[in-house]
């Protein structure tokens, strides 16, 4: 796809642990607090040179972190979204309802492999035909400490005595690897930084462990797309930052916060005002000021596209573009509002589209979709919803559209578009769910 391709520009640090194999058996009973799980791990991701140094000094690394005393839930169920950056935890039963900052896979640049164009931690998901997991006490551990590179024999204390759950095989939720000497057990990025694992803040996986401890087998549904609610809102941090869905400057809830609307994405997005510079936040991708699209003569203030936020792709229609500084000679990559180009994607002209696809049902003040013409299939994009050909009289009669998931409130549909039922063109009888324009 047009910047999808940018994907060449972020190079993976390990290879693809092999296949199903490499995920290990359940103990046979529940582990003993304090004990070191034994799992045969993945490659542990991106390191900073600081934390890749074997240099026998190790900080509070190889001391356990106090699981906190927090009342236990009843039925938790947990939601990871990859692109969306969060682990989502809920108990029904006692209204408990928290988000978590994560730390997904890398997005694999391997051509051939099975997660092309995806985050590593796709791989037990297309392995294994689904998106539903388990958490379980034979398979977790309040501390686990080290981690062995398979490749040189190097051991390293990376998981800092903090808890580890793994949801399939030795694909887990641990702590947030970086830093790992630090007393608190390390700090997150919040990106595609590891090698198929979830990365959580220490406190927030401390939290969550305590919260499930005990409990026989907590439910894991992992998504690509960003969780959403029945009414379209998006599941994101309470504490927004720049490009965070918004409906409201209030949304936006750190000084200075502005929502600002996507005219081609129809969503708001978070940002601020800006003469030249911006502020920072730890964990995220440094900020750049940039002119307003809608007016020149202000700017506001984006993330850089970098490795850990690959593509943009955590926000919704923005896309990496050249742009120089407000007020400014300096020049950087940031993410700004933009089609992606795919099916399915909002647009105004054909140029928003990639190539092979054409904007269709686009007005000088609302946007159309990407799509292209078909007689009975259509072509998909690795690490991207998957696509479907019907006849759509709105959009000129047979054409390609997005395919989507009721189940998950239609988290792959672009705003202002529904999930609904289609027959494929020519053979009715076969049916899909699809977004069509509202």
């Amino acid at each position: 796809m047009k910047l999808h391709s940018s994907l060449e520009s972020l190079a993976l640090v390990l290879v693809l642990a092999a296949g199903p194999s490499a995920c290990s058996e359940e103990p046979a009973a529940p582990l003993e607090e304090g004990t070191e799980l034994g799992v045969d791990d993945l490659g542990i991701g991106e390191l900073t040179p600081g934390d890749d140094k074997a240099d026998g000094v190790w900080g509070a690394a190889t001391t356990c972190k106090a699981i906190p005393d927090l009342p236990r839930l009843v039925n938790p169920k947990i939601t990871i979204s990859l692109n969306g950056l969060t682990v989502h935890l809920v108990d029904t039963a006692t209204g408990y309802d928290r988000v978590f900052a994560a730390g997904p896979g890398s997005i694999d640049t391997k051509v051939g492999s099975k997660t092309f164009g995806e985050s590593l931690s796709m791989f037990p998901l297309l392995a294994y035909g689904t998106q539903d997991f388990a958490i379980k006490p034979s398979t977790s551990t309040s501390c686990k400490i080290w981690w062995t590179d398979r490749s040189t024999g190097q051991k390293l204390p990376v998981f800092a005595g903090l808890p580890f759950l793994s949801w399939s095989g030795n694909y887990a939720l641990h702590g947030p690897v970086d830093n790992y000497r630090a007393p608190n057990g390390g700090d997150l990025r919040r990106g595609f930084v590891s090698h198929g694992c979830i990365r959580m803040q220490a406190a927030d996986i401390l939290e969550l462990y305590g919260r499930i401890r005990g409990v026989a087998s907590v439910p894991v549904h992992v998504q690509r797309e960003p969780e959403r609610l029945a009414d379209g809102r998006r599941v994101d941090l309470s504490e927004a930052w720049f490009g965070a869905e918004c409906a409201t400057d209030q949304d936006c809830n750190y000084t200075g916060g502005l929502c600002k609307l996507n005219q081609v994405g129809g969503r708001g997005y978070c940002t601020q005002r800006c003469t030249k510079t911006c502020p920072d936040r730890a964990g995220y991708p440094v900020s750049f000021c940039v002119p307003d699209s809608d007016d020149m003569t202000k700017g506001m203030c984006v993330l850089k596209e970098t490795a850990v936020n690959s593509s943009c792709r955590p926000i919704d229609h923005f896309q990496p573009t050249a742009v120089n500084r407000f007020n400014g000679t300096a020049q950087a990559t940031a993410c700004m509002p933009a089609s992606p180009g795919g099916i399915g994607d909002h647009c105004f002209v054909d140029d928003d589209c990639d190539s092979g696809n054409g904007c269709e049902g686009a007005t000088a003040t609302d946007p159309g979709l990407c799509t292209q013409p078909c007689t009975r299939y259509c072509p998909d994009t690795p690490g991207w919803p998957g696509t479907f050909c019907v006849n759509e009289s709105s959009l000129g009669g047979p054409v390609c559209l997005r395919r989507c998931t009721l189940s998950s409130n239609a988290s792959e549909c672009p705003a202002d578009s529904t999930c609904e039922e289609r027959g494929r063109n020519g053979f009715p009888a076969t049916i899909k769910t699809v977004c069509v324009p509202q």
